[in-house]
Parts: structure tokens; sequence; C-alpha cells
């Protein structure tokens, strides 16, 4: 007992000291200053302002708070009417996804407000709008500084909406979202510019756009801090969020709160194009604890302690290394299964698109070149690099711009068009 003694007089200590600091910390700072979105959160970067201000602006609407997937808290059943989504980035399941494309289809109005998009909503209602390009999630710049403002002529501002984004109260540089302008081609059911930004360059980039899909539209809103409860306290931040959610239409809201995850977690399912339907990051305890001030400093206090037991309890005994197994590629895996769906489904289109996309991607990641059919030079400048006949490119060009510009793909040019790119693949160095 004696031999512990120190020890227990050192841990005392520290947990005595580690507390004051704690208290002292804590007596100057009353806000969490993280990004949480939450319709409950009082905090500068929640969003229960808005979340109020929504019953105002839609006066005499059913009000619904969806807790639930889509697939069973949007069903066929509900009347259409405005889905509302303002988060880091929304997750989707392929049920709920359908059921969010019903409800649109049926004539609703879908606003997501996020720093990225799911690649899986987006194959389904921008894919055969604009065919030269495919979609890269939102591009982002870093900047102190955005001056927001929408396209329509009786609602915008001759000098804009200033925003800035507040850490500790101090101007902070930050990532700014946009959608690159190369999305909004002229073909019909495109994407059609409903607001930009400017930052300090003065170059303006669109943060807000629309794209209709049967009898309703999605709006896409790249910059959800403007809609945070410290950018409301301003009065041209209220301003600017009555003229972007002017742009729907009468009817009941339905507020998404439950879909919301990370920016991280959501580009990388974006990554991975969507494999696997239950990779949603869990809501667990562990997060609310960091995302609060006087929990997380508990925790951190917690780990403290337990590393300085294991500092001074551990042997000095080298641990065996685990054999780490390799990465497994599960693209292969991936295509398999959309490849049978698709053929199982006669959607020969589908699965040429599918099989478009990749060539693309391949191209892009081993020689970096991009697809353009305006540059001569391309069939040229990739024969060069992966030494195959320019002829086999010409024939792997032209029948992927046919693909991409019909409505109908038989499945005989399916076929040819499989074999073609085997033997592109076969023969690449």
């Amino acid at each position: 007992m004696n031999d512990r003694r120190p020890f227990i007089i050192f841990g005392v200590g520290a947990l005595l000291l580690l507390l004051f600091f704690l208290f002292i910390r804590q007596g100057g700072r009353r806000f969490n200053w993280m990004e949480t979105y939450q319709e409950d959160s009082r905090e500068p970067y929640g969003t229960m302002v808005i979340y109020d201000l929504l019953e105002d602006y839609f006066p005499g609407e059913e009000w619904t708070k969806i807790e639930q997937p889509l697939g069973k808290g949007l069903t066929d059943t509900v009347p259409v009417g405005n889905y509302v989504f303002i988060g880091e980035a929304v997750y989707l399941d392929s049920a709920s996804l359908s059921q969010l494309l019903r409800f649109v289809e049926r004539g609703g109005n879908a606003f997501i407000s996020s720093k990225t998009v799911p690649y899986d909503l987006m194959f389904e209602v921008y894919y055969q709008a604009c065919n030269d390009h495919y979609w890269d999630d939102y591009s982002q710049q870093i900047d102190t500084f955005a001056s927001l403002n929408v396209a329509h002529p009786d609602l915008a501002d001759s000098l804009g909406f200033d925003f800035k984004y507040l850490y500790y109260g101090e101007v902070q540089p930050y990532d700014w979202h946009y959608i690159d302008s190369m999305y909004f081609c002229d073909e019909a059911y495109s994407m059609v510019e409903l607001g930009a930004y400017q930052g300090t360059g003065g170059e303006a980039y669109i943060n807000f756009a629309k794209m209709p899909l049967g009898e309703g539209n999605f709006y896409l809103h790249t910059t959800p801090l403007a809609f945070t409860n410290i950018q409301l306290l301003d009065e041209l931040g209220l301003t600017y969020s009555e003229q972007v959610f002017s742009h729907l239409e009468d009817g009941p809201i339905y507020w998404d709160a439950y879909s919301a995850t990370s920016e991280r977690v959501g580009r990388r399912r974006n990554q991975a194009a969507g494999f696997g339907e239950d990779s949603r990051p869990s809501q667990g305890p562990l997060q609310y604890i960091l995302s609060q001030p006087s929990l997380r400093w508990a925790w951190y206090l917690i780990l403290a302690l337990g590393l300085l037991y294991f500092l001074f309890r551990a042997k000095r005994q080298q641990r065996v290394i685990p054999v780490l197994e390799a990465n497994t590629n599960t693209s292969l895996a991936f295509i398999a299964t959309i490849g049978r769906l698709y053929f199982l489904q006669n959607d020969h289109r589908k699965l040429s698109l599918q099989k478009v996309r990749l060539f693309r991607n391949y191209i892009r990641e081993r020689y970096h070149l991009t697809i353009s059919p305006e540059e001569e030079s391309f069939v040229p400048k990739l024969a060069a690099r992966s030494e195959v006949a320019e002829q086999l490119l010409q024939k792997i060009v032209l029948m992927s711009k046919n693909i991409t510009g019909s409505s109908f793909v038989s499945e005989k040019t399916m076929v040819e068009f499989h074999q073609t790119l085997d033997r592109f693949y076969k023969t690449c160095k």
C-alpha cells in the first residue's frame, strides 16, 4: 500500500488541477462554436431560429418533423409540400432516396442546404441532363468573407448580403462551397441558377440552383451556414433567408431531423459511390459528448488520467505486431451488382451509361485526361499514353457520345460497347 501512495497523491493532484483548469475555461466560454445544425440548439451554429421562422414564412401550413428514415417518414400517402434539410451533409439510403424522388415527382419541392450532396441523388436527377460533364460534387474555396445574393431581379439586393464565419467571436477563414458553372448546360431540364456569392476577389460562385423532376423541383443550396442562429441575428441574414425560401410553394413543411451526417462522411460515401446500405454513421453518445463543452473536457480528463495510469503502470514489453490484411477492392463487387440489376431490368441504356462513367473515371485517374467531344487532340494524347490504337479509341469515343446522346440503347449495342471497352482494358499500358 505504501508503494502506491505517491501514485495516488499524484493522480488526485492531477485531477484537481484539471478540474480547476476546466472550470476556469468554462467561466470564460459560454457557447459551443461547432457547426451542429440542430433544430433544438440555441448555440451559434444551431438552426433553432430558422426552424421557428419557417412556420412564419408558411403560416397556416401543416408542420412535420421527420425523425425516422424518409422511407417511413415521407410515404406516398402524405400530401405533397416542401421537404427541408439543413446540415453539413444528408444521408439517404436506397429506400429514402426512392421515397424522396417519388415525393418530388408527385409535385413536391425538396430544399437541401448542405456542403455536399449524395451522388446517388445526382445520378438520378442530373446525369441525363448534361452528359458531357459527369457530376463531381460541390467545389469549394477558402475565404474570410462571402456576399450572398439571389438571382431573381425582384428579390436581389444591390449590395448583397454579407456573411462571415466566426469562431469564438473572431472572423476565421472558411470553406465556402459552390456549384461549378460547367454543370449549367443549355439542354432542357438542366440546373437553373437561383443565387450566387462573391468572395474577396469579386468573382461570382453559384451556391443556389433548381433542378426540375417530374411535377416538382429540387432546390440545392451549398451554404447552410447562412441559416444558422448567429447569421440570423442580423436583419440582413433574415432578409436573405426569407428571399431564399420564397422560391418554395405553399404547402406542408417536412423538416428532416434524421438524415444529417458530417461532410467528411458524406464525401466519403460519394467517393465510394454508395457502397453498402448500412454505413450510416451512428449518432452515439460520444458524438454528443464531444459537442458539449463541459462533457468534452470531462472526456479529455478521463483520457488524461487513463494515460497517466498506463504511463506509470505499463510494463516495457513489445506487443505482438498484428498482421494487417490487404485492402480489398469492392469496386468490382459494386459494378457486378449494378450490372446484374440493370441487365435483369433490361435497362441497357443505364448499364451503358455506367460503363461510360467508369471509362471516363479510369482515363482521368490513370492518364490524367478528361474526355471532351470538342477537343480533337484527345484521342492522339490518349493513344500516346495508353499505347492503344487510335482506331479503337475513336470507336470508343464515338460509341460513348452516341450512348449518352440517345434515349434508347439496344442489347446488341451494349454488348458491342462492352467488348470494345474490354479490348481497351486488356491492351492499355
